[in-house]
């Protein structure tokens, strides 16, 4: 089964609760649309592309990443990930909660050299091109996460802390410094378009119309397709049918429900309707897309039957 999208504001906390960091291999071919949409999250994140290439978005400004180069994206950053050219792209992930760097509240180490670089302060992310001998090692060192992550030798907890540690260090020691001088929060399109998203999430099963976007934010229909098209880069309709079809393949993949079901379930007026937007994002039929994640119509009403048989949700 393809690898489900993460929420676009996650919710869901990475690693365990007595270590906050988790590491995770991306292969583009797994996700729906072969990319990761965009979304932020209350975590730190590191990215070490593999193989290929990818263009890294980040809220209104982008670029490529190719193998051997990585980034850092600061917690609740709107971020989205594309590959790029016709070869195959491939990456890892490395999520962490801040408090890992800092050993705790009232820390000194957390005070001076954690809390004023995470959340709303001015480091949104930064690139590491592995140009310089102390870059290159910063990125050897994220390599190196991957590798005892996935290992997880006895003690690999303690490994994990000291080379995430080393990498900060590295990045506030040569990238930053002293330049951060106050905390800045988000500009006033970042804050509406943020809005903007939270509104769709939490109603695109139901009908909207970009009149109850702008009614959401409180802005006109110019300033709303603005915002969308500078944070973003397409129209608010774009996104609600992209997340919509995106939502849509989720169900194909893993529910017990039938075409015509998943299509009232994620807005979508009409199976034609539904069938010509999925079309249109994704390359194939709704039907084509369930039998190439490895179940049929057929095989699907089975599961719902033996699910209703068996006292499970409808």
């Amino acid at each position: 089964m393809q690898v489900r999208e993460r929420e676009l504001q996650e919710q869901k906390k990475h690693g365990e609760p007595g270590f906050p960091m988790t590491v995770y291999y991306n292969d583009f071919t797994q996700y729906v649309g072969e990319q990761i949409p965009w979304h932020w999250h209350e975590e730190l994140e590191f990215v070490v592309v593999t193989e290929g290439v990818v263009e890294f978005f980040v809220g209104t400004e982008d670029f490529l990443l190719r193998e051997g180069e990585g980034i850092f994206v600061n917690a609740d950053t709107l971020h989205h990930v594309v590959p790029h050219g016709e070869k195959k792209a491939y990456m890892f992930s490395i999520l962490l909660n801040h408090g890992i760097l800092g050993a705790g509240q009232g820390i000194l180490l957390s005070s001076k050299y954690v809390s004023p670089y995470v959340a709303e302060a001015g480091v949104r992310y930064e690139v590491l091109r592995a140009e310089t001998v102390l870059e290159k090692e910063a990125v050897g060192r994220l390599k190196e996460i991957y590798r005892i992550y996935m290992e997880k030798e006895f003690g690999y907890e303690y490994a994990l802390h000291n080379l995430i540690c080393e990498v900060w260090f590295y990045l506030v020691r040569e990238k930053w410094g002293n330049r951060i001088a106050g905390r800045r929060g988000r500009s006033v399109s970042e804050e509406r378009i943020y809005r903007a998203l939270e509104f769709i999430h939490a109603g695109y099963a139901q009908p909207i119309s970009l009149e109850d976007i702008c009614e959401a934010v409180n802005i006109s229909k110019t300033e709303c397709c603005r915002c969308f098209k500078q944070n973003l880069r397409m129209t608010p309709f774009e996104y609600l049918m992209t997340y919509r079809v995106n939502k849509a393949a989720e169900q194909l993949e893993s529910d017990n429900e039938t075409i015509t079901e998943i299509a009232a379930h994620t807005g979508f007026g009409s199976d034609s309707y539904f069938c010509k937007q999925f079309k249109r994002y994704m390359g194939c039929t709704p039907m084509e897309y369930r039998r190439r994640s490895g179940k049929t119509e057929e095989e699907a009403a089975d599961c719902l039957a033996n699910s209703c048989r068996e006292g499970g949700r409808l």
